[in-house]
Order: C-alpha cells, then sequence, then structure tokens
C-alpha cells in the first residue's frame, strides 16, 4: 500500500485510493498527492490481479474481495500506530474506473458495505450489479461524456440507482483516465471537487456541497446535478 501523508501533527481523515483495471496506485500519484496536500492522509492499495506490475495474470472478477481488501487497510491505518495521523472517524473511500466500482461495493453493496465509510467518491463507474444496501452515506459521482473505455450512460445509471444523497459531475468533453491522470482541463476541476467533496461530508470543514455546486455551475467544463 502506497500511502501519501500531509505536513503537520494530524490526525487527519483518511482515504482509501482504488486504482483501475491495468493500472497502479503510482499511475494516480499526482491525484493521491493532490488529495494529501488538501489535509487527507491517502492509502493506495495494489491489487495484484488489477496491477500490471505485480507480474500476475489481470482478471477483473475480483471486485468483492478488493472490497474486503479494502476494509482491511481501513483496519490497519485506523489502528493504534497511526493514531497520531489517521482519525479513524473520518473515513472514506475513492476510486477510479474498476476502483470506483469497488468504492461503491464498500459503501452500498450488499455484503461488503463497511460502515466506517463515511463518503464515496466514484469517478466513471461501471453500474451496480449487486444487490444494494439502503443508505444514507453521501456519494460523489463522476464521469467524462467522452469516455472511451466505460460509457457516459453507466454513470447515469449509478445516479439512478443509488438513494443514497448523490453529487454528479459530468466533465464535459473529457475522457476516461486523462483528467485523473492530470494535464488537462478537467484535472483542476476533478481535484477541487473531490477536496471539496471530502471537506463536507468527511472531514466537517468547508464551505459545503451548497458552495460546490454554485462553484461549478460558472464552469464550462461540467454539469452539475444531485439529489437526495
Amino acid at each position: 500500500t502506497s500511502v501519501w501523508t500531509p505536513a503537520g501533527p494530524g490526525p487527519f481523515p483518511l482515504v482509501v485510493f482504488v486504482h483501475g483495471f491495468d493500472k497502479g496506485p503510482l499511475d494516480y500519484q499526482r491525484f493521491c498527492a493532490a488529495l494529501a496536500s488538501s489535509g487527507f492522509v491517502v492509502a493506495a492499495p495494489s491489487f495484484p490481479q488489477e496491477d500490471p506490475a505485480r507480474g500476475f495474470p489481470l482478471d477483473e472478477s475480483h471486485l468483492g474481495d478488493e472490497a474486503a481488501d479494502v476494509s482491511f487497510v481501513i483496519t490497519s491505518l485506523t489502528g493504534d500506530a497511526t493514531a497520531d495521523k489517521v482519525d479513524g472517524s473520518e473515513v472514506a473511500v475513492v476510486g477510479h474506473s474498476d476502483g470506483a466500482d469497488v468504492a461503491l461495493l464498500v459503501g452500498y453493496g450488499h455484503g461488503t458495505v463497511d460502515a466506517r465509510v463515511a463518503a464515496v467518491v466514484a469517478d466513471a463507474p461501471d453500474p451496480m450489479t449487486v444487490g444494494i444496501v439502503p443508505s444514507r452515506t453521501p456519494l460523489l459521482l463522476v464521469q467524462g461524456t467522452a469516455d472511451s473505455v466505460v460509457p457516459y450512460s453507466s454513470s447515469q445509471t449509478v445516479f439512478a440507482q443509488l438513494e443514497s444523497p448523490v453529487s454528479y459531475v459530468t466533465l464535459v468533453g473529457a475522457d476516461h483516465l486523462a483528467p485523473i491522470a492530470g494535464g488537462t482541463p478537467w484535472t483542476p476541476v476533478l481535484d477541487g471537487d473531490v477536496a471539496a467533496f471530502l471537506d463536507a461530508t468527511v472531514a466537517g470543514r468547508g464551505p459545503g456541497t451548497t458552495a460546490l455546486a454554485a462553484t461549478l455551475a460558472a464552469s464550462p467544463l461540467v454539469r452539475y446535478t444531485s439529489k437526495g
């Protein structure tokens, strides 16, 4: 597990970041470092059947196991050894692509929900195919309209599936990986949206999701909607 820690004494809210298929944590190090600079401890485990650097055959059929692994990481990092840096009462899960599917399982999937998770961010997820547990855990849902890997309609389906409070950010014209990898016009928007959402829902700081919506409404790069 790769860990990015903010400067200062802490404790800080914990974010577990879940990488996508055929990628590893270091493919997202720019995003994880940016989130850490916003005041979150970011832990990004490597899943051996999704991360090509591990040398195993790639297999997308173990997302439920990965959800259990996320819970294990939360347990490990909220223990006594890291109590000075990690606030175990402030936990979120953020994922991209297959990692977004895992984040949804941890937040809302029957048999995989972790009650310690106070907020979920899902960037370019597939629709949920398991039973969904009724929940009020807030979700930030993100996807680009020009996603060439996961159809944009997938996030629309997820928005309809969940009864939780959902903030839905559409990146107008954005593809699948580039905004979170970095160097695009959508990158600072994505970074700021995620940090502001987690500030409001997990850390209890910042102006809240209402102010986030007002900020996004002024940008031609995004569309914003919400429910719940």
